[in-house]
């Protein structure tokens, strides 16, 4: 493994935050970090970055026990939400601070797929967000780094940029193979981009698996709602749990439903209705008029064991 990680702990005073972080990553994987705030997620990254001491446990990044390294020795990138720049410094500068060696035509590849080529002379006081954590990407990529950790770094930016800038950095970090690890709070994000997604409680890793495997076998109601919309109604004396695109509109069965609701969602509509004693939600592809009955099944291998 490319990282691994054991043991790690960290409290303040008698304030424990992290507490028996175990985990190992692969070259070139991207892990998301996901949980609620205060759960230890940035203290994570704080760590292993060097930017805070651990008070037990172990870190070895690419074959080197690291945990007890300066911070500035062990080849880490680290982008913040709002990733300073120097602001006496152009961008070009800002780029090249502090690095000795680098290779141009692999800088020029950057600029120019990062699309800052005409922001190399201009000063972080005339960058919008895009653009500024556009010039982090770069300053991160060219420095090669071993392991690059992302604390929610495009949060601030608006969809467009924010979609726009997503693509660009994750084909970068790809075709680079840097081993990453992000903080999200956009678990659709975390879903999309991920080989594995992480979800941090209480300090600890709860689970630490695929994105299809949580969101199709969460291990709780909790983690289900927290990757995604859940329904549930009783049937024979049992609560059913399912994804709503799991329930599907047929043209006979025993179990019928009488519609509440229909919201056009994009691409799709979003019924409400009710069943039995129950209000259940389903997508379905055209408009259904309030008060209409219609009867629904779904697949038993679709039922979230919770």
């Amino acid at each position: 493994m490319f990282l691994e990680v054991k043991n790690i702990s960290k409290s303040y005073n008698s304030n424990s935050i992290l507490e028996g972080i175990t985990f190992s990553q692969e070259k070139g994987e991207i892990i998301s970090i996901i949980g609620s705030s205060g759960e230890g997620k940035t203290t994570l990254l704080n760590c292993l970055s060097g930017l805070i001491d651990i008070n037990s446990g172990s870190v070895k990044l690419n074959s080197h026990q690291i945990e007890n390294v300066n911070a500035s020795k062990r080849n880490i990138s680290y982008v913040f939400q709002e990733s300073p720049l120097f602001p006496h410094l152009n961008v070009l500068e800002n780029i090249l601070f502090n690095l000795n060696h680098y290779d141009e035509k692999e800088l020029e590849g950057l600029i120019s797929k990062t699309s800052i080529s005409m922001l190399l002379k201009k000063y972080p006081y005339e960058l919008s967000g895009g653009e500024n954590q556009r010039v982090a990407v770069v300053r991160s990529l060219i420095r090669k780094p071993d392991l690059l950790l992302m604390d929610e770094p495009f949060s601030n930016l608006d969809s467009f940029n924010k979609k726009k800038l997503k693509e660009i950095f994750f084909k970068l970090i790809k075709s680079n193979q840097i081993t990453t690890l992000i903080v999200n709070h956009d678990v659709e994000e975390s879903i999309e981009i991920s080989d594995r997604i992480m979800i941090i409680d209480g300090g600890k890793i709860s689970i630490l698996e695929k994105p299809e495997v949580i969101y199709k076998h969460p291990k709780s109601l909790k983690i289900a709602n927290l990757f995604g919309e859940v329904t549930f109604f009783k049937l024979n004396n049992k609560i059913i749990y399912i994804r709503p695109e799991n329930l599907k509109i047929v043209e006979k069965s025993q179990k019928k439903i009488t519609v509440i609701s229909s919201r056009y969602t994009g691409g799709k509509y979003r019924i409400e209705a009710s069943f039995s004693d129950n209000i259940i939600v389903l997508y379905h592809n055209v408009h259904l008029k309030n008060g209409l009955t219609l009867f629904f099944d779904f697949n038993k291998e679709d039922i979230l064991k919770i």
